[in-house]
């Protein structure tokens, strides 16, 4: 029987190369976008739903479809769909008062808190009815939220919001082994991958990591690290 894998903003970059990847691989994919129209056409086992995590109105939906209408089991959340502030330059001064303390606006850093952590920190409780036994909730991180490899001054939004998304998914683990549940939560650093955020002088594809996320899903890597802050590679990543 084939594995269902839930993919947050698989329109593009990464979470395209997942749709695609696990597509392929036999998976049930339900894949996410702001825009339905956006994601992928032509791959077998591949449905999608509208997610704009600005909107909690959004996440209740989208649970609710999941848990209460479709009521497919699963086992696999990746929460890859997320904003970088530096992305809204028709925003005039919205960087900027992410970035720098003297600008700094708590509305707008709360901007990437709710989008990258908050709410698919409350779409994963919202579909803890629907998770197998031994789901794997996977948030794509960064280095920028980790506190130990950080040198750049700054950045209060983003880094912020993947130091907080960290977080939740430590906490999230203990919460599955104080259950003595099978499940687990990970924390994923994919690397510097050739996106429009890493730029086209990065070091990998999003195909390569697709496909690495696909190989520690199935030969069980992530199922013996559970709660750790990873690299692709396999690595543990600094907190």
């Amino acid at each position: 029987m084939a594995r269902t894998i839930l993919i947050t903003g698989g329109n593009r970059g990464l979470g395209l190369s997942l749709v695609e990847t696990f597509a392929n691989a036999g998976w049930k994919v339900l894949a996410t976008a702001r825009t339905v129209a956006s994601l992928p056409t032509g791959l077998e086992n591949v449905k999608g739903y509208t997610l704009d995590l600005a909107r909690q109105e959004d996440v209740v939906k989208l649970a609710s479809k999941l848990v209460n209408e479709d009521k497919v089991k699963i086992d696999v959340i990746i929460h890859n769909a997320g904003f970088n502030p530096k992305d809204q330059k028709h925003r005039e001064g919205y960087f900027e008062s992410t970035f720098n303390i003297d600008k700094f606006s708590a509305e707008n850093v709360n901007e990437s808190m709710t989008i990258n952590a908050l709410h698919p920190m409350e779409l994963t409780g919202r579909m803890m009815p629907v998770l197998s036994e031994n789901a794997i909730v996977i948030a794509i991180s960064s280095w920028f939220g980790s506190f130990e490899t950080e040198t750049i001054p700054g950045h209060y939004g983003y880094r912020g919001s993947k130091a907080l998304m960290n977080m939740m998914m430590k906490g999230l683990s203990l919460e599955f082994t104080k259950a003595k549940e099978n499940r687990v939560a990970i924390a994923l650093n994919p690397g510097w991958m050739k996106t429009d955020m890493g730029g086209s002088n990065a070091s990998i594809s999003t195909e390569e990591v697709s496909s690495r996320i696909l190989g520690m899903i199935d030969d069980g890597f992530f199922e013996t690290n559970n709660g750790k802050f990873l690299n692709t590679d396999r690595t543990e990543h600094g907190w």
